[in-house]
């Protein structure tokens, strides 16, 4: 390690006082981190208080790590959202009409302001056509009637069960490969045509489960939220699970390697041999 170490901090140093220019590099859901990929980051991270690196990392709560003693370390807590800002972002979603303010209310109380859970919430109430757009937005039954999750992965689950099964099983496979999925490693694993299989991903960007992003290589689907990928994994059953990792292990056996937290049934099964079939 203090070979990698060394090497990594000439390299840096040298390019950075060459060039000088502001980098910016980005990591997402650092709670799902390995090992390898923390010391990296803590390379960078002491490495950013002598060159023109700015370290931008989101994180859970649990997450715990050794810069809060930097002094070129600053952590910015990301509250929920206030009435006012929430009521600004359903009015974005939903319009500003004067029938839907009780529902706005509801939504603000039961989502706690938490802007991922207020947009899953929305999707839902159209999901199941308690909300209707026709040129404008109506609820379609009172609000006693109303009943919804309490909590953002009981939305998510209820949203995802509502899918058809070839759409569920297709968003399952892409939570399997992980938050970003290139498209040619779906084709190979995916057991659907290619032209409903186009169809079926355009489905699911609609609904936003997924978004669709350039790649150097190859397009790739990205899930809107870690969450949207966690719920998705979890509602496989243990067996299913194990014959998709497989499957895609199979496929591109160097991501089995990596110690993504959904990759862990692969991980396992390399263990025991399981990968080793042809």
């Amino acid at each position: 390690m203090g070979v990698v170490r060394l090497r990594f901090d000439t390299t840096v140093h040298y390019r950075f006082q060459r060039y000088r220019p502001l980098v910016v590099v980005i990591f997402e859901d650092f709670h799902w981190i390995d090992a390898q990929t923390q010391a990296l980051l803590d390379l960078l991270a002491d490495s950013s208080a002598s060159t023109p690196i700015l370290l931008l990392v989101n994180y859970r709560p649990e997450y715990r790590h050794e810069w809060g003693n930097k002094s070129h370390y600053v952590q910015l807590g990301l509250n929920p959202l206030g009435r006012e800002n929430a009521e600004e972002l359903l009015a974005a979603l939903l319009e500003d009409a004067v029938e839907l303010q009780p529902l706005k209310r509801l939504i603000i109380e039961r989502t706690g302001g938490n802007p991922f859970f207020i947009e899953e919430m929305v999707h839902a109430l159209f999901d199941e056509r308690i909300l209707v757009r026709n040129g404008i937005v109506k609820v379609t039954r009172p609000l006693a009637q109303v009943r919804i999750p309490p909590t953002v992965q009981g939305i998510l689950a209820a949203r995802i069960d509502r899918l058809s099964a070839q759409q569920k099983e297709l968003l399952q496979t892409l939570a399997v490969i992980g938050r970003e999925s290139p498209l040619g490693l779906i084709r190979q694993i995916a057991s659907t045509a290619e032209a409903r299989l186009d169809q079926m991903l355009a489905e699911l960007r609609a609904a936003e489960f997924i978004y669709e992003q350039p790649a150097l290589a190859d397009t790739e689907y990205i899930f809107k939220h870690a969450l949207t990928q966690e719920v998705a994994y979890n509602s496989l059953l243990i067996e299913r699970r194990k014959q998709l990792v497989l499957g895609a292990a199979r496929v591109q056996p160097l991501v089995v390697a990596t110690e993504d937290l959904h990759w862990a049934d692969a991980s396992e099964s390399r263990q025991s041999g399981e990968l080793t079939k042809s």
